[in-house]
């Protein structure tokens, strides 16, 4: 997580950005959008966005308009589906396939307790452009993630997978511990190399 500090006229507000997918907890996600109803067969998304502080300080009338990349959609949660819909399977989280012509269309929902949106970020900026200036100077090159909120139909979403996969060895690829005693001896003979 990375700290981020804003004094305007009349507060100081502290942001804590993600700089990993990982540190964007389900349970934030999940309660921030619980007020949110879906219809049936509507599906609540996430919009992930992977980008740097500075672009979005120096872009901001862009940022308004929404970045394209580093675009990561994940599901949040449904209305009520047929009883054979695999969303029935899909955690908080999970990254969904869906066509990118889907995503353009898709209803923008606002989580008004939402501190990790871009607009919410941008506010805060806006309020005070000398200290946006500096703040890009600062740390103008961290990446962070940031979360929006859109609504689709089921019929949308073509597939979904877990948010955190994992290598695994198969015929084409194997993973093999180096164990503390190798490291001692491949560190023994490179010093005996190097006489």
């Amino acid at each position: 997580m990375k700290d981020f500090k804003l004094i305007t006229s009349d507060s100081e507000v502290t942001f804590q950005f993600p700089t990993s997918f990982n540190e964007i907890s389900a349970s934030y996600l999940t309660q921030i959008t619980e007020h949110i109803q879906i219809a049936d067969n509507y599906t609540l998304i996430g919009i992930v966005y992977h980008e740097t502080l500075g672009s979005i300080i120096i872009s901001r009338k862009q940022a308004k308009k929404g970045f394209t990349s580093g675009v990561i959609p994940i599901f949040i949660k449904s209305g009520n589906y047929s009883a054979n819909c695999f969303l029935k399977n899909a955690k908080v989280k999970d990254r969904l396939i869906i066509p990118s012509s889907s995503l353009q269309v898709a209803h923008h929902v606002v989580a008004p307790s939402n501190t990790l949106s871009i607009d919410c970020f941008i506010k805060f900026l806006d309020k005070d452009s000398f200290i946006a200036q500096r703040y890009h100077n600062n740390y103008g090159s961290e990446q962070c993630f940031f979360v929006e909120f859109k609504l689709i139909p089921n019929c949308d979403i073509v597939g979904f997978y877990n948010n955190n996969p994992k290598l695994k060895n198969n015929e084409y690829f194997t993973i093999t511990p180096i164990s503390e005693s190798d490291d001692e001896v491949e560190g023994d003979t490179s010093k005996d190399s190097n006489k």
